[in-house]
This record gives C-alpha cells, sequence and structure tokens, in this order.
C-alpha cells in the first residue's frame, strides 16, 4: 500500500500532489524527502499494480515512475494510465538508469512525458518536477540527463 508524506500548506501556498512509483526504498526515500522539501504532497507506491490500486482514489498533479520493477514495469503501468480518460492531463516522468538506444520510442509509445536517468539528483529535483507540470503533457517525450534541465530554458 502507498506511503503519503505531506507537506500540505507552506507558508500559506497549497502544494500539488506527485506519486511516485519504484521498487526500490531507497529511490522511493530521495523522491519522498526532496519533493517534500519542495513542498509537495507525496504518494509513494513499490511497484505498478500498487499504484494502480492508489489511483482508484488519486489523481496526482505528476507521475514519477521507474521503468524497470518487477510485476508491472513502468511503461507497463504508463500505458494502462494513458487508457483511463481520467488522467489524460497529468503528466508522467519515467526514471531509468539503463541508457539504450530504443527506450524513447518504447516510452513515447506507452506515453510518458519526459525520460529522467538516475541517478537522480535530490537538489534538482523540485525544479525538475515543476518544470514537467508547467510543460504539460507532450507530443514527444522529453529526455532529461543527469545534471541537465532542458524542459524549461
Amino acid at each position: 500500500m502507498g506511503v503519503v508524506h505531506d507537506a500540505s500548506m507552506a507558508e500559506g501556498v497549497a502544494t500539488k500532489t506527485v506519486l511516485c512509483i519504484d521498487d526500490s526504498e531507497g529511490h522511493l526515500k530521495i523522491l519522498e524527502l526532496s519533493l517534500a522539501a519542495h513542498h509537495y504532497r507525496v504518494e509513494l507506491a513499490h511497484d505498478g499494480h500498487d499504484a494502480l490500486t492508489m489511483l482508484q482514489s488519486l489523481t496526482p498533479d505528476l507521475i514519477i515512475v521507474d521503468v524497470d520493477m518487477p510485476f508491472l514495469d513502468g511503461l507497463g503501468f504508463t500505458a494502462r494510465v494513458r487508457r483511463l480518460q481520467r488522467f489524460d492531463a497529468v503528466p508522467i516522468l519515467v526514471m531509468t538508469a539503463v541508457d539504450r538506444e530504443d527506450l524513447l520510442p518504447r516510452v513515447a509509445k506507452a506515453g510518458a512525458d519526459a525520460i529522467l536517468k538516475k541517478p537522480v539528483q535530490g537538489k534538482n529535483l523540485g525544479r525538475i518536477v515543476a518544470n514537467v507540470m508547467r510543460q504539460g503533457r507532450n507530443a514527444e517525450p522529453v529526455e532529461l540527463r543527469r545534471g541537465q534541465l532542458h524542459i524549461d530554458d
């Protein structure tokens, strides 16, 4: 089941909700702490199946999902979410440690909006998330390499 870290009000500013999905506790902890520090409400799931269950009662402002997970991987999860009309406007950021040429077309086919290469730098994550949310849904996924932020500028 999912875990929530709620930083719901920061100096009177309502926050947005980010659903983070990864089978690595360490990666989830980095995501949770980094996003909470930027005043996002963070929901956590350990695999795609848990996340789909959570989405029955949750509509996040952004979904961050790891590509390589057991049971239901990130691309399978993304494809399922994209078939659900109520999530049409929700951007999906896919994370991966693998640098494969065939990944970008597969991510595009699944319906993700951005790819972030691991390891994720916590200090940059708030800016990346804000930029992806501001940009919204993409026709083609944006590829983000570690240390680069090409979404906004």
